[in-house]
């Protein structure tokens, strides 16, 4: 089946909530159409973006604030349950405990209570993750043949396990793999091309059927737009709708094999958040869309084919600014939805 955005509101994951409660209860009132399980940093620094993707890793360790894989014998014992885990399809093993995200079992009771027809998770990516996480040799596991098959196991079993619980919630998953690191391709700071992280990203986000991705910054958006896992597309369109807008073609090609792109209108920002309003953020977004409407497209079926967002996570902002971002978001999704969708 088909995704269809319809301009509902969803969050890209982080809040900076320290009430579990409240923060799941914020959710549903902000996005009560595309509701996702909101990330707490707050809560936890096992909910930072990395700790908590690569929590439970094979061989993980935290060493003077830094991630890093030890080859030790935990590590190959791990390893060994992780591909036993994969040949019989438990997505179990990659299970979040409550320690590393708080928030989802509340949020999976609460999608069951309230029949939620869609549902939304998240996890950072296997480019972010990898170039995160160091091995021995102190590089970047996404650059060693090895332990990057053993993350990228992983995270495919994480994606699946969430969306298994989201679909036995009663709802429909829709899973996220962000790669805010690919805001640094094309640097010298980043040594791979755009088909391997193509490959690497489809691997993960295979766990599941409808599957999206955010990066915060700018990037080579055909990255995205053109992996075949990947059907909605998430980027700041506050900042850095300039720069996505120029891949036309690709743009084209990706709303024409039916993906979703997912605008982050709302800045996250503080002062800039502070300035906005829903009527400007609502002008700035339908300038926007006249754009993809010069491609071929309708503006009710581009506006069908779209999510509206805040342009980030918000869990290192304050909470006023939070909730200024999602009452924006809320709004303009509403006016949108019932001027151009009848929803």
């Amino acid at each position: 089946m088909t995704f269809l955005g319809n301009c509902r509101a969803t969050g890209i994951g982080s809040l900076p909530a320290t009430d579990v409660g409240e923060a799941v209860a914020s959710v549903f009132a902000d996005c009560p159409d595309l509701p996702y399980w909101p990330q707490l940093p707050n809560v936890s620094a096992a909910e930072g973006m990395n700790e908590q993707a690569s929590a439970d890793l094979p061989g993980l360790v935290k060493e003077e604030k830094r991630l890093r894989i030890v080859q030790d014998e935990g590590f190959y014992l791990g390893v060994e349950r992780l591909l036993a885990a994969c040949d019989t399809g438990d997505a179990s093993a990659a299970a979040l405990a409550p320690e590393a995200a708080a928030a989802f079992e509340p949020f999976i009771r609460q999608v069951t209570r309230r029949r939620t027809p869609e549902a939304k998770g998240q996890i950072a990516g296997p480019v972010t993750v990898g170039m995160a996480i160091l091995g021995e040799n102190g590089n970047p596991i996404l650059y060693d043949d090895v332990l990057r098959e053993v993350l990228v196991k992983f995270l495919h079993l994480r994606v699946r396990w969430q969306a298994e619980r989201i679909a036995a919630a009663g709802a429909r998953p829709v899973v996220f793999v962000d790669e805010p690191s690919l805001a640094s391709f094309g640097t010298p700071f980043f040594g791979w091309g755009k088909e391997q992280v193509q490959e690497t990203l489809g691997a993960v986000a295979s766990g599941a059927e409808t599957v999206g991705s955010h990066c915060c910054s700018n990037t080579d958006w055909p990255i995205l737009l053109g992996c075949r896992q990947v059907s909605i597309v998430s980027f700041d369109a506050f900042g850095f709708a300039d720069n996505f807008l120029i891949y036309r073609d690709d743009i084209a090609a990706f709303l024409g094999r039916g993906g979703t792109i997912a605008w982050g209108i709302a800045p996250t920002d503080p002062e800039a958040a502070a300035a906005a309003t829903v009527e400007s953020l609502r002008e700035r977004l339908l300038r926007e869309v006249e754009k993809v409407e010069a491609l071929g497209f309708a503006r009710d079926q581009v506006l069908r084919q779209s999510l509206i967002t805040p342009a980030c996570g918000l869990g290192t902002r304050d909470a006023d600014t939070a909730r200024r971002a999602f009452a924006m978001v809320h709004d303009l999704a509403a006016s949108l939805r019932a001027e151009y969708l009848g929803l």
